[in-house]
């Protein structure tokens, strides 16, 4: 039984979305895929990516400081109260979102070890954070704890 031209058309169709599907699948994987060479080397939004999936298969609550140095390098902050990692600028459905803030990956500790994470922007950031913006999220926003009082 031979197959009509339409029928021909059809499975050819199908064939490339299902070849389609699978490298673009494989693609998306291998860019979003978390290791510490791609969190460290990372610049501007491109932790946003590994994000996710990191936080997806590690278990952060009980790691020791230490321990999340090992995984994440250096932090941009660091306090006995929790670790701080910039992540970049928040991404929207077309692009990145209009009021620019910057968003963090924020380990809690106590006593050494992490009892939670948190992604936040530069509004909602621990109140001991030298990024926590206090204002608008402008350029002329003020940083605490450079002068801002609550």
């Amino acid at each position: 039984m031979e197959l009509k031209a339409k029928e021909k058309a059809i499975v050819a169709i199908l064939v490339i979305l299902a070849v389609v599907v699978f490298v673009g699948g494989r693609y998306h994987q291998n860019n979003t895929d978390f290791t510490t060479e791609k969190w460290v080397s990372a610049t501007g939004n491109e932790r946003q990516k590994i994000l996710q999936n990191l936080r997806d298969r590690t278990q952060f609550v009980g790691m020791t400081t230490e321990e999340v140095k090992e995984l994440l390098g250096e932090g941009e902050e660091e306090t006995d109260t929790f670790l701080n990692y910039e992540v970049g600028i928040p991404q929207g459905l077309f692009g990145t979102k209009a009021d620019g803030e910057k968003e963090y990956f924020v380990l809690y500790l106590e006593d050494g070890k992490v009892t939670k994470t948190e992604v936040c922007t530069a509004g909602v950031l621990p109140k001991e954070s030298i990024y926590r913006i206090i204002g608008d999220a402008t350029k002329d926003a003020v940083l605490y704890p450079d002068g801002a009082n609550e």
